[in-house]
């Protein structure tokens, strides 16, 4: 089944600011952890950026998802009616 333009520019806009999420939380996370030699602790972290990083882009996902939402929805009422 082929995707409308707003499923396509949902999927390109949630893809590009859900991986700047991840990627801030990545950063924060390096940056407020010491280097840790014990493998356990390294896994840790490791499991912690990517959990947190996946929720992030989550959230960021269904956020960008809402406002293109609501812009189609003020297009619809607003401007389209005006072009017919």
């Amino acid at each position: 089944m082929p995707k409308s333009k707003i499923d396509i520019v949902k999927t390109v806009v949630g893809a590009v600011a859900g991986f700047g999420a991840s990627r801030i939380v990545k950063m924060v996370i390096e940056k407020n952890t010491d280097d840790e030699e014990r493998l356990h602790n390294r896994a840790a972290v490791f499991s912690a950026e990517v959990v947190i990083g996946m929720a992030a882009s989550d959230m960021t996902r269904r956020y960008t998802d809402a406002k293109i939402d609501e812009a189609v929805e003020w297009w619809d009422e607003n401007i389209k009616p005006r072009l017919k």
